[in-house]
């Protein structure tokens, strides 16, 4: 199996996967959409507050690659078949080498400018996403602090999400069906990054 694991910080844009993992019929697992659950678990409210306490929990109960281990064992029920599968929502170096234990993993790193984000978090309007920019930035600094620049930094891809939505897609489809296509020449490759 063959994961490809998408990171970037909030707001870039990561959920335009999911049109391109449907186009292709790969599988697709959302990291955030397991912290998202442990905090609804909780009954607790999906606020930004509340979902990142959980975050910061989760890792102190499992350690810092927690999220990983959740996921991978819910990839492990549910797709053990599959030759493909993406990963969206890495958010450190610690799950990427997790993964890499277990499994040869891709990453796909997306970008997009702080103010563009922001823009497209308020226009979003998710639950837990922020709605001034105070609280947009506390958001940042949490997610630097979990380790998601050093993961964006060891990507083996960048993609920029600036300009047109269009043009962004097509860029990350001719990247992942790069990667599809050259699957073999990635299971050889599989670094794991000593801290």
């Amino acid at each position: 199996m063959l994961l490809i694991g998408v990171t970037g910080m909030p707001g870039a844009g990561k959920n335009a996967v999911y049109n391109i993992a449907e186009e292709l019929d790969i599988p697709i697992v959302s990291m955030g959409d397991v912290v998202r659950y442990e905090t609804k678990k909780r009954s607790l409210p999906l606020t930004p507050e509340n979902v990142g306490n959980i975050a910061i929990k989760l890792r102190e109960e499992f350690g810092n690659e927690a999220i990983a281990v959740v996921t991978l064992k819910y990839i492990e029920e549910h797709f053990k078949d599959k030759e493909i599968i993406i990963i969206e929502g890495i958010r450190s170096l610690y799950e990427v080498n997790y993964f890499r234990k277990h499994y040869p993993l891709v990453l796909i790193a997306i970008h997009s400018s702080p103010i563009t984000r922001f823009e497209r978090l308020k226009r979003r309007g998710r639950e837990d996403d922020p709605n001034t920019w105070d609280v947009f930035v506390e958001r940042d600094l949490r997610e630097l602090k979990f380790g998601i620049g050093e993961a964006i930094a060891i990507a083996d891809f960048m993609v920029v999400n600036e300009d047109g939505y269009e043009e962004y897609l097509n860029n990350l489809k001719e990247v992942i069906l790069k990667i599809v296509k050259n699957k073999d020449k990635f299971m050889e490759y599989n670094f794991i990054y000593k801290k």
